[in-house]
């Protein structure tokens, strides 16, 4: 390639691609009506926002519904117990279990909503 003296872009960006990608570029191409590729390259890699996301934030969101699950299925099977209790009449640590499972719901309810705010503030 030959260099050109004053020439507004010399820095030259080179990149390979698969057959399907080759096709999706040439397709875009036509649909612009751009011909050359160094003006569709420039225009697609220039004017577009690039987003990063990052993924740890979600980590502790999902430990945390994971946590969450864990302790529904505690919630189940003690619901399972009073149940197997009141059907046996055993009602004097009914009480005691009923309670404990007021507890926990109220436990679950305050976590779930941390999760939510934190979903939704980001906080």
């Amino acid at each position: 390639m030959k260099k050109i003296k004053n020439r507004e872009r010399n820095i030259l960006k080179r990149f390979f691609v698969n057959e399907k990608e080759d096709e999706r570029i040439k397709l875009m191409m036509r649909k612009t009506g751009i011909t050359n590729f160094s003006i569709f390259a420039r225009r697609a890699c220039c004017n577009k926002e690039i987003f990063s996301i990052d993924f740890s934030e979600y980590k502790n969101i999902i430990s945390e519904i994971a946590a969450t699950k864990s302790e529904l299925k505690r919630i189940g099977n003690n619901i399972n117990q009073i149940a197997k209790h009141l059907n046996e009449n055993k009602n004097n640590q009914t009480k005691e279990w009923m309670s404990n499972y007021q507890n926990q719901l109220e436990n679950l309810e305050d976590k779930i909503q941390k999760v939510v705010h934190y979903i939704s503030e980001g906080e």
